[in-house]
């Protein structure tokens, strides 16, 4: 899906004031082209006795023109798209698929690509991914642990190359097995020379390849894939790098990613997320999980806090219409990183909390703009990117 490419790139990394504004009017603009389609079908869809009355539309194609400055970047320059369509017959309860290519280049010369495929096919029982993208952009390291400091940066510039392919298969109920592979070669084109990554103690610094095939299993009621209302998404995802695949590295990976959604009343909604991440053996620095930015706690940025254990939970509500297509969300949540499960704490007072805004791209598929500030304990944030954090 789209949230495996721009959302990738965007976690953890601060927007200026003036990028918000500048996409956030384009929004505006690009959402013209699929008015029509959208008023057609709540219109529809009231006056529909029942779902058999409904006419579905077989596709649509949302444009977001990417203008926006940040320090790291200088300006940026280029468009995102997600085109909506259907392997089967369209229907209220039928998942689309997706085609999302975003390219991206910026006055430093950095470029990125994705050109996501989501696919849903079997009445939604079928679901396979394939996630090719490249990436060049500056990041920052500041050690692994919780105990690091804001101080301690490293400026360095990774270049990525990454496919990842997935396919599951609903087989009793909404129980989901599915296999996984993910295969990326690394390296760094720029490091501080004075830094920790150029002294060669942290694994991960030269050329690298990491080969990770790997089984999941899942359990997922929820009523839509961007703006989930009710139900559950229960995954549970092990993963593998070794020589035997080809990989530089010899490592596992452990994910556990529960979260459920209750609808309060009309347009509320309180969502929950638990997740879990482990690993063990000898990762690269650039495998170990994160525990701030996009998919962490918003109000650190992502590379801030890494290690082998990751543990967090946050909590949302959500609010829609409050003001036309305009809805707001309140969130927070707390967590910890660590060298292994046993070591996990909450003593390190690492807790989140801040509010955003969503704006109500396509109404028929659900999609939002979502843009959220966030604080931490010592840190703080802004997001902007496409569809709910979780």
């Amino acid at each position: 899906m789209f949230e495996i490419g721009l959302k990738d790139w965007l976690s953890g990394r601060r927007i200026t004031l003036a990028a918000i504004v500048l996409v956030l009017l384009c929004s505006a603009a690009a959402f013209a082209q699929d008015s029509a389609t959208t008023e057609k079908l709540d219109e529809e869809l009231a006056a529909a006795a029942s779902p058999d009355t409904v006419e579905i539309p077989k596709g649509s194609t949302v444009i977001l023109p990417v203008i926006g400055y940040t320090p790291d970047t200088s300006l940026m320059l280029g468009a995102a798209a997600i085109r909506f369509f259907y392997l089967d017959e369209p229907g209220l309860e039928t998942r689309p698929s997706t085609f999302s290519p975003t390219f991206i280049y910026t006055l430093k010369s950095q470029i990125m690509v994705f050109m996501g495929t989501d696919l849903n096919w079997d009445e939604g029982r079928s679901h396979a991914g394939i996630f090719p993208n490249y990436i060049k952009f500056p990041d920052q390291y500041y050690g692994i642990g919780r105990d690091v400091s804001l101080d301690d940066q490293e400026d360095y510039t990774p270049e990525q190359i990454n496919l990842e392919l997935k396919y599951d298969r609903e087989i009793l109920g909404h129980l989901r097995p599915g296999l996984y592979y993910r295969v990326q070669r690394h390296r760094l084109i720029k490091v501080d020379p004075d830094g920790e990554l150029a002294s060669g103690s942290v694994d991960g610094v030269e050329n690298s390849l990491v080969s990770l095939p790997g089984l999941s299993l899942a359990w997922d009621t929820r009523d839509n894939l961007w703006s989930p209302s009710r139900g559950l998404n229960l995954q549970v995802i092990a993963r593998t790098s070794s020589g035997t695949f080809g990989s530089d590295y010899d490592f596992n990976q452990f994910i556990t990613d529960f979260r459920g959604y209750l609808t309060l009343g009309k347009n509320s909604v309180l969502a929950g997320q638990l997740l879990g991440t482990g690993v063990d053996g000898d990762p690269p620095f650039f495998s170990l999980p994160l525990l701030g930015g996009e998919e962490g706690l918003r109000g650190y940025r992502g590379g801030l806090f890494r290690d082998k254990t990751r543990a967090l939970g946050r909590l949302e509500y959500r609010r829609d219409r409050i003001m036309g297509r305009f809805g707001g969300v309140l969130f927070a949540g707390i967590g910890d990183v660590a060298p292994a499960v046993g070591k996990l704490t909450l003593a390190g007072n690492l807790w989140s909390a801040g509010f955003g805004v969503r704006y109500l791209w396509d109404e028929a598929e659900k999609l939002k703009i979502r843009l959220d500030f966030g604080w931490g304990n010592g840190d703080s944030g802004f997001y902007l990117t496409l569809g709910e954090a979780f």
